[in-house]
């Protein structure tokens, strides 16, 4: 690769694996709040806030599509496990890893 072009492929690298907070805030609000409240302070479902936003990426991303906890347990609650019915509207297909980093990159925005 020439010199050059090194910078601009990790500019857009870098600009490809952001999260999108917005984004992320629909699948929360049309998937999770139901249960987990619109704060995601808990409800029917646990608190989101805190320690669950803050697992590593691919805790969070077990937990969503396998319903497995931090500790490899399974999630107390019912949650759906959204790797065999997808978010809604997506028809059955699982989420995909940009849109679980968007909805765990809209949970860390709660204090």
């Amino acid at each position: 690769m020439r010199p050059y072009l090194l910078p601009a492929a990790v500019l857009f690298l870098g600009f490809a694996s952001a999260a999108n907070v917005p984004h992320g805030k629909a699948i929360y609000q049309t998937n999770c709040a139901g249960c987990h409240g619109a704060k995601a302070q808990g409800n029917i479902g646990p608190t989101l806030v805190g320690e669950v936003a803050g697992w590593a990426p691919a805790l969070f991303q077990r937990a969503l599509l396998k319903s497995l906890d931090d500790k490899g347990a399974m999630l107390k609650a019912p949650m759906p496990q959204w790797g065999k019915i997808g978010f809604k509207g997506d028809k059955g297909k699982a989420p995909t890893t940009a849109e679980l980093q968007d909805l765990q990159a809209y949970l860390k925005t709660f204090k």
